[in-house]
């Protein structure tokens, strides 16, 4: 018999927290802010080798200083944009170049690979090999799956900023004369593509960042739950670092303080979300199994 979702959705959020408080969840999230910061520099510099050839490096410092501002909440981002913006991305040695980017990739996937593993606790899978050839193919898979997601993920981030700026562009065109619409428009601009971007990500986090057997809807109605849920918590996350955090005004090293926090509370949400697939998938009958 097809159950009502209006039925059940509060039993499933009241047993979402109940086992997401059970679960070591704030040695999971400690360790995912922990990692984040010290994968800053590579990431940033990957967006710069990567996608800076193609838009151009100040639209990355554009993107980057947007991104910590409205997003993070840093107000004072002059210390992190003058070291970003002394650097030359695009001088270099090709051999040295390649050489870099492949340890840089492989330490940015264990960003990703600490967050799998952390997905797997909160899915309450666990995988096992029948021999160290098979894990050792398996971990492989999981770091180039790690690595084209990152990239799918800047390009979103990237897309997102320019998308933003086109359609506000386009409102403020069309309205010309209608200042307070205008302002409006772009409050709804704003959340609804950076809520929607979310749900492109976590959609492909649930489905392939971890070992279980996900259907496209269980993980499209988990994104939707993170992303809206992350979304209204980071505007609080972001009220308290812009008013209350200590470190707020710190320059370069406030400024690490602060996105270390920032991870940190957001990583509880995602993990959040992780658990609510797995209760949900319980109360429609069909748990998780291993991949």
């Amino acid at each position: 018999m097809k159950k009502n979702w209006n039925k059940f959705k509060f039993p499933v959020l009241k047993q979402t927290f109940i086992e997401f408080f059970k679960e070591n969840s704030f040695v999971h999230c400690a360790a995912f802010s922990y990692y984040t910061v010290l994968t800053i520099v590579p990431v940033i510099y990957l967006s710069f080798v990567s996608f800076g050839k193609i838009i151009g490096q100040q639209s990355m410092l554009n993107i980057i200083q947007n991104f910590l501002k409205e997003n993070v909440g840093i107000e004072d981002v002059s210390g992190i944009m003058s070291f970003l913006d002394e650097i030359d991305f695009e001088k270099g040695n090709i051999i040295l170049e390649i050489f870099g980017l492949i340890m840089l990739l492989f330490s940015v996937s264990a960003l990703f690979n600490t967050l799998r593993f952390s997905i797997n606790e909160f899915l309450d899978i666990t995988k096992e090999f029948e021999s160290k050839k098979k894990a050792f193919l398996a971990g492989l898979k999981a770091r180039l799956i790690s690595v084209s997601l990152m990239s799918f993920f800047g390009l979103v981030v990237i897309l997102t900023y320019f998308v933003q700026t086109v359609m506000i562009s386009i409102g403020k065109i069309i309205f010309s004369d209608f200042n307070e619409f205008q302002q409006i428009l772009y409050v709804i601009i704003e959340h609804s593509i950076s809520i929607t971007s979310n749900i492109i990500i976590f959609l492909l986090i649930f489905k392939y960042l971890h070992d279980a057997k996900v259907p496209w809807t269980f993980a499209l109605r988990a994104s939707v739950f993170t992303s809206i849920f992350l979304y209204f918590g980071q505007l609080g996350i972001k009220y308290y670092i812009s008013h209350y955090f200590f470190a707020r005004n710190g320059g370069v090293a406030g400024s690490i303080f602060i996105i270390l926090i920032w991870m940190y509370y957001s990583s509880h949400i995602i993990f959040v979300g992780a658990k609510y697939l797995k209760v949900f998938a319980d109360f429609k009958n069909k748990s998780l199994k291993v991949d």
